[in-house]
């Protein structure tokens, strides 16, 4: 609770401390709205911003906005005027379904490919898929998506885009934040099993006639209790909304609604987004603790 406390100040802090003024970007130039005399147009910006209580001081804006959080009101977007929980909530099961896509795709890969360059180590397919994964790891997500977008979609036309959110379009943005984020858990995976094939008791189980493959499947389950926090960190960034890959691909989560949000300056928006995603950590940590105990019960007689 302290974190989310402190996050949560210090991000309404940052935010309001941001150049630009969201009443400026939302009433645009006065012939927009029939508007000729300039006095008019100041009297209705000082009233709309009146109206979002963005004319009183910082920690007065923060404290009325604390008391609203603890009844999960998050208070009414500048640009649409519709309450911000009531946006979100429509976006999270976009956001949440692509997160899982690509979460399924990346332990798969990491898993697979892990294992595989662990019992291949030190022949050619080890260094190839070796050299994939630094690839990768090393390209921005937005340049993978941009290559699969002009591929999928406009080369071979594979691939819809529009701004639904059907399972049709779920599996490139998966398949893309899967590449990006696979990498670091085939490297994890493989490091650890060849830790764990270097062991005393795994020379000791191949001399008593034990089966490679049965060792390799044990060496697995010890390596995979490191992996769970790449695979913890990788599910918080995926389920904050992968801002950038969901804007290119369109794709209708709270991701893509964080990048309109903070393109307009629309602070309520861009809090309620930033207090999801920090609890969302919040939570996935703890999360991830759990499930240590769950692989490895060890931990829970030694917390006893």
């Amino acid at each position: 609770m302290l974190t989310l406390l402190l996050a949560s100040l210090v991000l309404f802090i940052m935010i309001r401390l941001a150049p630009g003024d969201p009443i400026m970007l939302l009433m645009g130039q006065p012939g927009d709205l029939g508007i000729s005399d300039t006095k008019l147009m100041r009297e209705r910006i000082e009233a709309i911003r009146a109206e979002h209580g963005l004319d009183q001081g910082i920690m007065t804006q923060y404290g009325r906005w604390l008391k609203n959080l603890v009844t999960l009101n998050l208070g009414n977007s500048i640009q649409t005027r519709r309450p911000v929980i009531t946006e979100i909530g429509e976006r999270v099961p976009a956001t949440l379904l692509l997160s899982f896509a690509a979460l399924f795709l990346q332990i798969l890969l990491g898993t697979a490919g892990g294992t595989y360059t662990a019992v291949k180590a030190g022949k050619p397919s080890d260094g190839a898929i070796r050299l994939v994964c630094v690839f990768f790891a090393s390209v921005p997500g937005f340049v993978i998506a941009l290559f699969l977008l002009s591929i999928c979609a406009v080369k071979f036309h594979v691939y819809e885009i529009s701004s639904s959110g059907g399972i049709h379009r779920l599996w490139l943005p998966a398949l893309t934040l899967a590449l990006a984020g696979a990498p670091q858990i085939i490297r994890m995976i493989r490091a650890n099993i060849l830790s764990e094939l270097g062991q005393v008791y795994v020379s000791s189980a191949i001399s008593r006639g034990l089966s490679k493959g049965l060792v390799v499947k044990n060496a697995l389950q010890n390596a995979l209790l490191p992996a769970v926090t790449a695979i913890g960190l990788s599910l918080t960034h995926l389920t904050g909304g992968a801002v950038v890959i969901e804007s290119i691909f369109s794709w209708p989560g709270i991701g893509n609604y964080a990048m309109n949000s903070i393109l307009m300056h629309d602070y309520p928006a861009i809090q309620g987004y930033a207090v999801l995603t920090v609890s969302a950590v919040i939570i996935i940590n703890l999360m991830v603790d759990l499930t240590y105990i769950l692989i490895d019960p060890r931990i829970r007689g030694n917390e006893g």
